[in-house]
This record gives structure tokens, sequence and C-alpha cells, in this order.
């Protein structure tokens, strides 16, 4: 649980949202990834609550709650970056790792901020997608993919976590935590449990029902309740269940109990583990007779691209068009922009030759209309070239977002500017001179002096190591540049 000042500020970054949330009225809650708004700040406003996350012990990595578009899905998601080294949790703990999202207690709450968290006697329901990566390794001790946690009072361990464990095959538990004044105290419960490998590499959907309260051994008149069931969204096939209607799902001196979700994992066997990427979209919180249906059932679009234009010259412009279709009774406007990005957050990887993605450097685009109406409609995409746009082969990444922010799906469709790759100065080939003319301009930002949108390869409007390192990869054989 975060400290008192950690609180504090979250409180004051999210104030500015909380007057808006105030008025919204008690209805499922949704957050999903829409591909314009930084994360931490997305789900923070929603969740009323900042994520805990290890980004002060490695700041060069940047934030490490990202969004990317998923080819599955096809829309924008949440990855969950975490690092054996040399992520901690949040500079408090370093014999452990932690990036979580969460709903949280408050002192004076708002009806949404009550809505979005338990009390003794409610009952909630939560639903969110999720995919544990290909070689995804937990280890003998825990890795927490999802926590039931009270906010206050006996809240030292978990109600309920979701724990993928390591072992001869690896294990995906539902584990129990007791209280620490059960007799005998706080032990750790494997409820059910299943082999982890049918989840790797596959989205699948869980869905949560809980309600909160002692056993009717305990004295309870309305038992606590437990459920869950997680199916894969390829084909249907429910990969994990488990259900008891008479379970204690409170703890002693509690007054909150909320979710969380992300990596939460020891570090007590780190050689077991790897840097991980989990992805994560598509949560949903409800309470009492709200429900959350799975998101195949609810009001949706559809988003799909024609490719009129796609090969330029540099200076010369290509055109898309785009065809945007209500599902399930949509009725919401639809806003249309590119969202690709050029680099991946924390990435030091240098973007192939035919893999940049996103709107090439000394480029624009536009789109016509820029808003759907009602979800239903087309548009043009237009992108206009200069003969400073650097040769290479682009991947326009197209968000549709809805106009409440639920809804958010991507197209790509491919750009691809004629020349050579690599060459600066546009004399057709790649040479020392454009090692030069790339190291003349590095540093320089789009807007300042000395900036060469022609050296910017991959977009960003920054001229770096990316962009050098690019020029260099394509240098002729054997060309060594001092």
């Amino acid at each position: 649980m975060c400290g008192r000042d950690g609180r504090r500020l979250a409180l004051v970054i999210l104030s500015a949202s909380a007057a808006v949330l105030e008025a919204q009225t008690q209805t499922p809650v949704h957050v999903t990834a829409d591909g314009v708004t930084q994360p931490e700040t997305h789900v923070g406003s929603v969740l009323q609550a900042a994520p805990e996350t290890p980004d002060c012990s490695h700041l060069s990595f940047g934030p490490h709650l990202t969004q990317v578009p998923d080819s599955v899905l096809g829309s924008y998601v949440f990855i969950f970056n975490m690092h054996v080294v040399p992520d901690n949790d949040r500079c408090s703990a370093t014999d452990r790792q932690r990036l979580e999202i969460k709903t949280e207690g408050h002192s004076n709450p708002t009806s949404y901020q009550d809505y979005i968290v338990g009390h003794l006697g409610d009952t909630v329901t939560h639903r969110w997608r999720f995919m544990l990566p290909v070689g995804f390794q937990p280890s003998s001790s825990f890795t927490h993919i999802h926590q039931i946690k009270a906010f206050d009072g006996d809240s030292g361990s978990p109600l309920i976590t979701l724990t993928p464990r390591f072992g001869n095959p690896n294990m995906l538990q539902l584990l129990l935590i007791t209280s620490t004044i059960a007799s005998p105290p706080a032990q750790t419960i494997t409820l059910t449990q299943v082999p982890m490998a049918p989840f790797v590499g596959q989205w699948v959907e869980a869905y949560e029902k809980i309600t909160y309260g002692h056993t009717i051994e305990e004295g309870a008149t309305t038992p606590g309740q437990y459920s869950i069931v997680i199916n894969r969204l390829s084909d249907g096939a429910t990969l994990f269940s488990y259900s008891n209607s008479d379970i204690d799902m409170w703890r002693v001196g509690t007054t909150i109990i909320r979710p969380k979700w992300g990596i939460y994992r020891s570090l007590d066997n780190a050689q077991q583990l790897r840097d991980e990427q989990v992805r994560f979209n598509n949560f949903c919180i409800a309470k009492g007779m709200d429900d959350c249906p799975s998101d195949t059932t609810l009001p949706d679009f559809s988003l799909t691209p024609t490719v009129v234009t796609s090969t330029v010259a540099p200076g010369a412009g290509a055109s898309y068009n785009l065809n945007v279709v209500p599902l399930n009774g949509f009725t919401e406007d639809a806003s249309l922009s590119l969202t690709g990005s050029n680099v991946v957050p924390g990435s030091t990887a240098v973007p192939a030759a035919t893999n940049l993605t996103g709107l090439p450097a000394a480029a624009i685009a536009s789109f016509s209309p820029a808003v759907i109406s009602g979800g239903s409609g087309s548009s043009v995409l237009g992108v206009i070239t200069s003969p400073a746009t650097p040769p290479g082969s682009y991947t326009l990444v197209i968000n549709g977002l809805s106009a409440d922010g639920v809804r958010s799906h991507v197209a790509t469709v491919p750009l691809v500017v004629t020349g050579t790759p690599g060459d600066v100065n546009g004399d057709g080939t790649v040479g020392c001179d454009d090692v030069t003319a790339v190291r003349a301009s590095y540093g320089k930002k789009v807007g300042q002096a000395g900036y060469n949108p022609s050296a910017d390869f991959n977009g960003d409007g920054f001229v770096n190591i990316q962009d050098l390192q690019f020029v260099v990869q394509h240098l002729p054989a054997g060309t060594s540049c001092q």
C-alpha cells in the first residue's frame, strides 16, 4: 500500500478530474488504452489512484506503464514492463518489484470513488483481458498478476491473488491468504490451479464476482462469495474456473477492499525471472446490480482502411480511405488520428529499414473529416511528404476513438517513400557524407537551429543515436567513417 505522502500526491494529481467524475452516474467503469493519453494519467484519472511503478529506480527507461497497438485485439493495449534489474517496489523495497494499477480509499470519497471499491456486504464484478508473453517466466516465489487487497485494517497481505508459479510444469494458481488473526494465522491456501502453458501467448478474458463478507460459520447471514472464470478469446474455451459461495472475503478492521492488476513479484529467486512485458486491457468494474458484460456484446465500431496511394516520391502525397461501421447499437462519435510512434518507450533497439512506424519526418497528415458522427461513415486520410522526408518503408497507425474514450480501434496502412534509406543529402547513395550530415544535426530537435529532418529517419522529431546507427547500418559493406 502506498505511503500517506504518496496518496496525498495522487489526490493532488487527480483533483482536476475528480470534479468531472463526481458528475458521473453510478454505472460500470471502463479502463481501456486509447493510444492518445499517457497511460499513467489515463488510468489514474479513471481509477482515482496513481499507479504504483518502479519508475523512480529506472529513470532511463521512462514510464513502465506504456501502450501499443495490438494486432490480435485490433486496438491499443497497456503493457506492464518489468525488468529484473534495476526495478524494485517504488524505491521502498528492493527484495520485490511492483507495477500495479488499482482503486484506492479516500478520506472524503465521492459517490464515484465509493462505487469502484468494495465495502462489507457489497457485491462487485470485475472483467479484464490479459496476455502472458511467450516465454513468460514466474518464480517459485510469488509473482502476482491480480490481487484483491484490503486498503486498511488487516491489510498486510492480499485476500485473493492470481499467481503464476514456477514448477514442472509452471502453474497458474488462485490463492486465498487468511487473516493474521485467524487460527492458524495468515495461511496461504491454493484454491485451485491449472497448468500455465495454455495461457502463454494467448489473449484471455477474466470475469470475477465477489460478495464481501465473512463465512456462515463466523456468523454471517450473507456469506462471502467468490468466483472467477477465464476464457480464451480466440475460441471461447474456458481455461480456468473456481466458485465458492461460503468463503471468508473480509478482514477485521477493514473498511475498504480494492482490486489491483499488474506485476508484483518477489526477487528471492531472481535467477528464475526475466524481463517481462505483460499485456492488459478492457478493465471493467461494477457494483451491486450492475454487471460487466463481455466486450464482444457491448456497443462498438469497426475501422477498415483501403489504400489508394501508398508509394510516393519525397514531396508527393499518399491517400487512404477509411470506413467506420457501428456495431451492437453504437451511436457515439468516433474521432480519427495518427497515433503511431516511431520510438517504442524504453527501447534501445534501432528500427529496421523496412519497419519504421508512424508518420515520417517532414510530412503532414490530415483526416477529412476527423470525426465520424454517430460512428457511421467514411473519411479520407491524406499524407503529404516533402523533399526532406527520409526514404523508407513506414507503417502508419490510425486510431479510432469513441467519444467516451472507452472504445479504441487501430488500423495500419503502409507508406513507402522512394529513394535510398540512409541517404541524407539526396544523392542516391549512402556514404560517409551522410554520416557527417547526421552528426551535424545530432542532438537537435524539431524547432531548434540545426535540426535536419532528412537525418531524422524514424520521424520522432529528434536526431539521436537511433538515426546515426540507422545510416551506419546502410553504408556499403566495408565502409568505415571517421
